[in-house]
């Protein structure tokens, strides 16, 4: 099974569900400077920015172009107004068990009343804060919904704050195989790619950066390219002052894997030893990769071009 059959069995199952993992880690390069700067003017060009009005005699069940430059021409996929918030719902907790359904496809836990989901990504000792939490991994594929309950999980161990992040956001899960980070991307509003790219994510501490095609991701091959951070700044800047839109099934636009863009694969490895990954579509969307979330940064123009093609 590829990973794009792993993706496609995963949104099958729920937007909420487990993510596919990180690529490994390599040596720190400088940290990305001026993002901030850049990030704000990026915003103000964002704000005057408003898509045109569509025509009814256009049919709204046509795909969105697929070149990013594509303007908002596209009906409901046009670009969502800046700033505009997205709300993730909460994990629905299934019904019934769905037969065929693969327990370690279900890496989760329950804290605090939130499901955190695995990224399949393990960091050091250092990261970890305090323990908060124990769970048995009393969960399976054949688990009713009323066993969904605070500690619930399907990996037993011991839960961890992360440090220098929010525990609402992500914790670590240590197990015999190492400290696995584990995300909650829902129950939240998203305006901005700075709401999850910055305050959760934390890009701004990025000390290298690596792509790899797509053919090769699919595969599991490791074949990076490593990419200079100064040639990421505008993309960085214009990412977290874009607007985030929704792009998961039932939404307006549509599942973005419907529509079969092309796709390209960025990582970012922070100063703190973690690796954010970032799934570029050709429409102009950028998803967090450690999530299944399908909530996208809405950046299209000749800079996400660049970075899209360099990354191919």
């Amino acid at each position: 099974m590829t990973n794009r059959d792993i993706f496609k069995a995963a949104g099958g199952i729920s937007d909420g569900l487990i993510d596919e993992a990180a690529a490994p880690r390599k040596s720190h390069r400088g940290v990305i400077s001026g993002v901030a700067a850049l990030a704000a003017c990026a915003a103000i060009a964002l704000i005057v920015w408003q898509p045109r009005e569509v025509s009814e005699a256009e049919p709204a069940e046509s795909a969105p172009a697929a070149s990013s430059a594509a303007t908002a021409g596209n009906g409901v996929f046009a670009p969502a107004e800046p700033f505009e918030p997205v709300y993730i719902p909460p994990d629905p907790m299934p019904e019934a068990p769905e037969a065929g359904m693969a327990a370690d496809m279900m890496g989760f836990f329950i804290h605090d009343g939130r499901m955190y989901t695995q990224t399949t990504q393990y960091v050091g000792a250092s990261l970890l804060g305090e323990r908060v939490a124990s769970v048995t991994g009393d969960i399976d594929e054949w688990s009713g919904a009323e066993e969904y309950v605070e500690g619930a999980s399907s990996v037993a161990g011991e839960v961890f704050a992360v440090n220098g992040y929010d525990e609402g956001f992500r914790l670590a899960l240590v197990t015999d195989t190492g400290a696995e980070l584990y995300d909650c991307l829902s129950g939240i509003s998203l305006s901005s790619g700075a709401d999850l790219f910055e305050s959760r994510l934390h890009i701004e501490n990025a000390v290298a950066a690596w792509c790899v095609a797509d053919e090769d991701w699919e595969w599991e091959l490791d074949s990076r390219r490593y990419i200079e951070l100064e040639a990421l700044e505008p993309f960085v800047a214009t990412l977290l002052a874009s607007p985030m839109q929704d792009w998961g099934r039932g939404s307006e636009n549509g599942d973005i894997y419907d529509f079969d863009y092309a796709e390209a694969h960025l990582y970012l490895e922070l100063a703190d030893g973690a690796v954010v990954p970032l799934r570029l579509f050709e429409n102009g969307c950028v998803k967090y990769d450690g999530s299944a979330a399908r909530v996208c940064a809405y950046m299209p123009g000749a800079i996400f071009d660049e970075v899209f093609e360099m990354c191919r």
